[in-house]
């Protein structure tokens, strides 16, 4: 592993090469890290300081480390990429758009709410918005007031902009930027990463945030190489499969206020009877989701208040019915390691966020996203794999 530190301006500085042992852990929708063991001398504890940028020769991500350890003359240092350690340091701090309005509401800040953007879309602006082109709070907010110009990184820009998805309401917490975008990547699928886009002594550097979908190379597609790791190609080993129907529903009856509505597995075809009939029953959890009104107050002006009809009612339980029937469905499931000597390699024929297949021994194909890869070097050489997790 070729690994090196860089300056506080991200420009190449000292080599590290002297180590124990090195893992470097790169992930799709959340953020990656690294653990170095060296010997503990005077040099390498001022080298790998805590707050140094570490590097890779390859990859695009940079890691910052941000803790050092030393125990039995062996000092052990461990980072983050920049994203977490970037902007985990950032918050959201959203204007309630009612406080101006007369209501009567206490308090000035509320969670962050979209309406207009698919999910890789609002990640994005996430980060425009409360790190690269901040806007003030108004007056009416006062003295609810943050110093915006200073929460600023001049350096950051976003890169490019997952746009695949469907526009809905999406909604980030007040508090800690990093953990809000990273719950929406994880849940929405969307790949996220902030790296080094370039460094000069002359002109300095520049950092970018984006956000990504990995490509489908499975067999449901046409446009991109099918990429299927095989045990008789040699391209997984150590296979654990499971198939099982005991959990398995297919008619889900939501409970919700009083009435029980009937959801199927699947809603386009006939419905199961008899013994093909498997029934669940669940308590509705949570509440629907309002529609934000804009209505006329006579001399109060315009207010907003959120409406919850039956069009939200029915969505609201139609999510019930698929997270119940998602606890419940029938498992096919395929794990392994895949091999080193496989014909398929990382960074040429797959990337991270990419969706592969996997065949078992039954000759069952199952979907699975490459989720993290893992460079690790020690004693015994070097290695490189990635994770990979079934979806379907």
């Amino acid at each position: 592993m070729d690994l090196y530190t860089l300056t506080p301006t991200f420009l190449a500085n000292q080599t590290v090469d002297e180590f124990v042992s090195a893992i470097w852990t790169e992930r799709y929708s959340k953020h990656g890290d690294t653990q170095l063991v060296l010997p503990a001398t005077a040099e390498n504890i001022d080298k790998l300081a805590v707050g140094t940028y570490l590097a890779l020769r390859g990859p695009k991500e940079v890691m910052k480390l941000e803790t050092q350890s030393i125990e039995n003359g062996l000092l052990t240092v461990v980072g983050n990429t920049l994203d977490e350690a970037v902007l985990g340091e950032r918050f959201i701090w959203a204007p309630n758009p009612e406080y101006s309005t007369g209501e009567d509401v206490t308090t000035r800040i509320a969670d962050y709410t979209d309406l207009t953007r698919k999910p890789g879309e609002f990640i994005s602006h996430l980060v425009d918005r409360f790190v690269i082109n901040t806007i003030a709070f108004g007056a009416a907010w006062l003295p609810a007031t943050l110093d915006w110009a200073k929460e600023e990184i001049a350096e950051l820009t976003l890169g490019a902009i997952d746009a695949s998805g469907t526009v809905q309401r999406l909604t980030a917490p007040t508090g800690p930027l990093y953990p809000a975008l990273e719950q929406l990547a994880e849940q929405h699928k969307v790949g996220i990463s902030l790296y080094l886009h370039d460094a000069d002594a002359e002109t300095g550097f520049q950092l970018k945030f984006r956000t990504y979908q990995g490509l489908d190379r499975t067999s449901d597609q046409e446009v991109n190489e099918l990429v299927r790791l095989t045990p008789e190609l040699d391209g997984i080993s150590d296979i654990k499969e499971v198939r099982s129907i005991a959990q398995f529903k297919n008619v889900v009856y939501v409970y919700y206020k009083g009435e029980v509505t009937k959801h199927l597995l699947f809603p386009d075809e006939p419905e199961p009877e008899g013994l093909d009939r498997r029934v669940l029953v669940t308590d509705a959890q949570g509440e629907p989701v309002g529609r934000k009104v804009t209505s006329w107050g006579g001399g109060g002006g315009y207010y907003q208040q959120e409406v919850v009809g039956a069009t939200e009612i029915a969505a609201f339980r139609e999510q019930n019915a698929k997270d119940a029937l998602a606890n419940h469905n029938y498992i096919r499931s395929i794990d392994g390691k895949t091999s080193p000597i496989s014909d398929y390699r990382f960074g040429t024929d797959y990337f991270l966020g990419d969706l592969i297949e996997l065949e078992g021994l039954t000759g069952a194909v199952s979907k699975a996203r490459i989720t993290e890869y893992i460079r690790s070097q020690d004693k015994t050489g070097e290695k490189a794999y990635p994770t990979i997790s079934v979806v379907d």
